[in-house]
């Protein structure tokens, strides 16, 4: 299983991305962290060498990188747009990538699966 995030230097048209890169086997948990988090503030995934910390809160919507680890800042709707999109890759299997408008590191999320994991 993968689930890969990361800054990717002028991925998208030329402007910086957070390039959100994982295999079809990564969607589900990922997307179950979410979910945790939607309901209950805040979860964790441990996957691919990398602890992904999820934390809803007001207005936010940025990843954090230092090492080793995630850090997930976004409101309720944001991870609810991301778990739509989630829900959307999971139910038309291989390769394929949605957008998400996000505030920091980079204006724009792309969660990619099975295209760059």
């Amino acid at each position: 299983m993968t689930v890969r995030p990361g800054l990717a230097p002028k991925f998208y048209f030329g402007r910086d991305a957070v390039l959100f890169a994982m295999d079809n086997a990564g969607v589900n948990p990922f997307r179950a962290a979410l979910t945790q988090a939607q309901q209950q503030g805040s979860s964790r995934l441990d996957v691919d060498e990398m602890t992904h910390q999820v934390l809803v809160e007001p207005g936010a919507a940025e990843v954090q990188f230092q090492d080793g680890k995630a850090v997930w800042r976004i409101d309720h709707a944001k991870a609810a747009e991301i778990i739509e999109l989630l829900t959307d890759i999971s139910q038309h299997p291989g390769a394929g990538h949605h957008y998400v408008d996000i505030s920091a590191p980079a204006a724009t999320l792309v969660i990619s699966v099975d295209e760059y994991a």
